[in-house]
């Protein structure tokens, strides 16, 4: 695989998300483990450390829609633990960034 195909790197990333996203669901070091996943294909460190923040986003907000599947009692309550629901984002948002750094480390 070179990075400067764009469609290789696109279905790579593609890949490395879907993955990620499985890892992630098991345990919060799937959170980094996936952005480093995610944040390999890419052409530069910056470029990966965003799409390793953008990875974390994505967990972010499939998480929200799992809870919003779970039914308005599960919404309710995770609205209700403000500082919780803070922490965790901040987190996702965090370990995708410090997975993404992986992309600086393997040239």
């Amino acid at each position: 695989m070179t990075r400067s195909d764009s469609a290789t790197r696109w279905a790579a990333t593609a890949l490395a998300t879907i993955a990620g996203l499985g890892l992630a669901s098991a345990h919060w070091l799937g959170l980094v483990a996936g952005a480093a996943l995610v944040s390999l294909p890419q052409r530069t460190l910056p470029r990966g450390v965003a799409a390793g923040v953008a990875f974390g986003g994505l967990a972010l907000l499939v998480a929200g829609a799992s809870l919003a599947l779970a039914g308005p009692a599960a919404v309710e309550t995770a609205r209700a633990m403000r500082q919780p629901l803070a922490v965790a984002a901040g987190a996702s948002l965090v370990a995708g960034a410090v997975g993404g750094l992986v992309r600086g480390v393997v040239g």
